[in-house]
């Protein structure tokens, strides 16, 4: 008995040494004391758990799984101290990011539970379970295992694992990109968790928030929400936020401000995350060469590459090596700066977003000392690399950087064109990256270019009566390309932050406050639309570009008397005029129509419409019983939609919620009643069913995409149901008014029925609310617009 309380006193001095941080005198003490008890002693389990503990404070990690992994957990004396062995292997494996390995120890942990009847144990570990299976991207085993803690909760009155299943419910969405349906739970998550003073899950719940905000292009609030949960986080954690601030300021060129987060991150993170450490090492190098800081810069980068070397992530030194050869070529050693870009360039376990760098700052490098054909060869190569290379990448920060420097390359070839005086090749270069890069963020396989000629696209101008406009929105400088029937013109434009600046002022009070800042609208009509060759009456297919996409240019002022640009023109938009070109007319006019809203409610963050009904029936009105089906209520679900063989359909309606997804754009999502456990018709839904309609109109919010990243075109649902076939897509770019868009779609729709065009048939209804008085704000028509794509494909 004595012995035995000697041993209890020892594993209680243990947890003593490790809670005040002195790990290795526990390590020291653990291992004397586990050679005076083999297994068979029952205090032998409680002193190898302090074992493998002091081994991970002391990131000897890999040890403390050699340690754990050692032992042979059948012949535990209690079930509790297997599982608390077995929980502290997974807990290393997650940290270590091996994801399955800790899934597989946590069911073993599970099966002993159950077997045990230990029902608290059963939840918790249900918990820790979801998590590994959404960083694994199996959303549905994760629903399955919080289910389960659902049950046990419920059966036992006991909400207190309420914000834990809630916050992995949110990461099971995030981390498969469905960043704006991952909101609703962790901000529930947050809200119960601060209730219950729960401060590192709550900081851990508003880093994920944060991440889902950068991920829906809202920079700002999630720089916010970073700043929140750096005042919340424990010391362990504030290196993340502060890296990801910094993150956020460098990709906003305030490199200043970022470099600063940087160092404080570098500072946090040194002895606690050396894998981190070497990130915000070399990102902080990065970054004090955008400020042209070269000799802190290599001090910095030289610390990044001495801690890579002392990890064993596999991760390289790409971008330590980008850094390197900028600091080269600031010294003006311009042969040792190329000859980095080359290695890295041919290096095939380079990082591929650095490999893109590397291929555009060599090219810079050429041109910058007069070597324009090697400069062309460099960016043509690079981007046929590209294609050649798929980026292999999940759908991540990896990928996101990966895409951002796809979209940066695409912009220095089109630059690089037109600062050579070659304004149509330039043009044709920017319609080819429109198709490349949606392609690449959609994860589809690349296509061969058209290779249409001048001729063609003035040939079709020709015989659809209207002019081209195509826009090319990029950081330093922006074009509009105009094309008629008999001219090709270069138009200079801003740079994007100008652009950017005036259009999110615009629409603010446009969309926000229903106001109307006509000044800044008539400098938007001046700098976008002043230089082409307009008329009254004329017809205009336009490809919007970066910002513009969020700005319908049919609500700018067109004149002294402050009438609007829809007063003088007919205009639609499509992602891309070699899609316009290959538009094939069917014969006949097909005027059956088929309506689907009204659906019920069965998420509260999608409240069921008000006014659907009032809009449906004002729509069915101009159409005869046998050449309509409406499915409403509950029939207006996804597999309704697709029981009622859309293809038979010439006009196709939905008045529902939308969702857009900007980094998962087939995952947009038109909200529908909920049939069989599925209440979403997705972009991928609508890619997987043929249509022949003339026209689909989304009256939705938000349904016409996701905001889009420079140069890359139209995604989301318009185009989703443009690629399965639809002539012509009308969708929403903000949310629209449930008072006044019945009204809208009954002048539409009455249009139609009478045979007008649907270009010409939107914009007499807008027309109609224009005069109406009471809709005249653009607020009320504005955000509908209609996309033309290539039917009959």
């Amino acid at each position: 008995m004595a012995l035995a309380g000697c041993r209890r006193a020892t594993v209680a001095d243990l947890d003593k040494l490790i809670a005040a941080g002195r790990y290795q005198q526990a390590l020291a003490k653990a291992d004397r004391a586990i050679a005076g008890s083999p297994p068979p002693a029952p205090v032998f389990w409680d002193l190898a758990l302090r074992k493998a503990l002091a081994l991970e404070n002391l990131k000897r990690r890999e040890d403390a799984l050699a340690w754990l992994g050692s032992l042979d957990l059948t012949r535990a004396p209690t079930p509790r101290q297997a599982l608390r062995l077995l929980n502290e292997q997974a807990s290393i494996e997650r940290n270590l990011g091996r994801f399955e390995a800790a899934n597989h120890h946590l069911a073993a942990a599970l099966a002993v539970a159950r077997s045990a009847r230990l029902e608290d144990w059963v939840a918790n570990l249900d918990i820790r379970i979801a998590e590994t299976y959404a960083h694994l991207e199996r959303p549905v085993e994760a629903g399955t295992a919080l289910d389960e803690v659902d049950r046990y909760e419920s059966a036992r009155h006991d909400v207190s694992l309420a914000p834990y299943v809630l916050h992995y419910r949110g990461l099971a969405l995030l981390l498969t990109n469905r960043f704006e349906e991952a909101i609703t739970p962790l901000e529930r998550a947050y809200d119960q968790s601060r209730r219950r003073k729960l401060n590192d899950l709550s900081t851990n719940i508003m880093i994920s928030l944060a991440w889902c905000q950068y991920r829906l292009g809202n920079p700002d609030k999630a720089l916010s929400l970073y700043k929140e949960a750096l005042r919340m986080a424990s010391p362990g954690d504030r290196h993340l936020c502060l890296g990801h601030m910094g993150n956020i300021l460098r990709d906003a060129h305030e490199y200043a401000q970022a470099a600063e987060y940087y160092r404080q991150a570098a500072d946090l993170a040194r002895g606690r995350d050396s894998e981190y450490y070497s990130i915000w090492l070399s990102n902080l190098a990065g970054t004090l060469c955008d400020q042209g800081k070269w000799a802190e810069a290599a001090s910095y980068n030289r610390q990044a590459l001495a801690v890579k070397q002392t990890l064993q992530s596999g991760k390289g030194t790409s971008f330590e090596t980008i850094n390197a050869a900028r600091i080269e070529a600031s010294r003006g050693h311009k042969e040792a700066a190329e000859a980095l870009y080359r290695q890295l360039v041919a290096a095939p376990s380079s990082d591929p977003s650095a490999v893109l760098e590397a291929n555009s700052r060599l090219a810079e490098s050429y041109a910058a000392s007069g070597r324009s054909e090697a400069a062309r060869h460099q960016l043509e190569e690079a981007l046929a690399m590209a294609d050649a290379r798929r980026a292999g990448l999940r759908e991540d920060e990896n990928k996101l950087s990966y895409l951002a420097h796809l979209i940066d390359l695409h912009q220095q070839y089109v630059e690089f064109l037109a600062g050579r005086g070659d304004g149509e090749a330039a043009f044709q270069a920017a319609e080819a990256s429109r198709a490349r890069l949606l392609r690449e963020r959609l994860g589809l396989e690349q296509t061969s270019a058209g290779g249409r000629r001048m001729a063609d696209y003035q040939a079709a101008a020709r015989a659809a009566g209207a002019t081209f406009l195509s826009y090319w929105v990029a950081p330093d400088k922006s074009y509009l390309w105009e094309i008629t029937g008999a001219d090709f013109v270069t138009i200079p434009l801003p740079g994007e932050s100008e652009i950017r600046a005036l259009v999110e002022h615009y629409q603010a009070g446009l969309e926000k406050d229903r106001t109307l800042d006509r000044a800044a609208g008539a400098r938007l009509f001046d700098m976008l639309l002043g230089k082409v060759a307009r008329r009254p009456g004329g017809r205009y297919a336009i490809v919007p570009d970066g910002p513009l996409y969020g700005l319908n240019l049919e609500t700018l002022p067109a004149g002294p008397d402050g009438h609007y640009w829809l007063e003088d023109a007919t205009v639609m938009v499509t992602p891309s005029l070699d899609l316009l070109l290959a538009r094939r007319e069917e014969a006949g006019r097909n005027r059956r129509l088929l309506v689907v809203g009204d659906a019920d409610e069965w998420d509260d963050a999608f409240p069921k419409l008000p006014n659907a009904g009032r809009e449906i029936e004002g729509i069915e009105k101009s159409f005869p019983a046998g050449a309509r089906l409406v499915l409403s209520g509950a029939a207006a679900s996804p597999a309704g939609y697709q029981r009622s063989r859309p293809e038979r359909f010439g006009l196709i309606h939905f008045d529902a919620h939308a969702t857009a997804n900007r980094d998962a754009p087939l995952d947009s999502a038109i909200v529908l009643s909920r049939e069989g456990g599925r209440g979403r018709l997705s972009a991928k839904d609508v890619l997987g069913m043929r249509t022949r309609a003339e026209l689909v109109t989304l009256s939705a919010c938000q349904s016409a995409g996701a905001r889009t990243y420079a140069g890359e075109g139209l995604v989301g649902l318009a185009w989703a149901f443009l690629e399965s076939g639809a002539g012509n897509v009308i969708a929403g770019l903000w949310n629209v008014s449930d008072y006044s868009s019945p009204r809208l779609m009954e002048q539409l729709y009455a249009g139609l029925a009478a045979g007008k065009q649907p270009a010409d048939a939107l914009r007499a209804a807008k027309l109609e609310l224009i005069h109406g008085g009471k809709y005249a704000h653009p607020f009320y028509w504005g955000a509908f617009q209609l996309y033309a794509g290539a039917r009959g494909r």
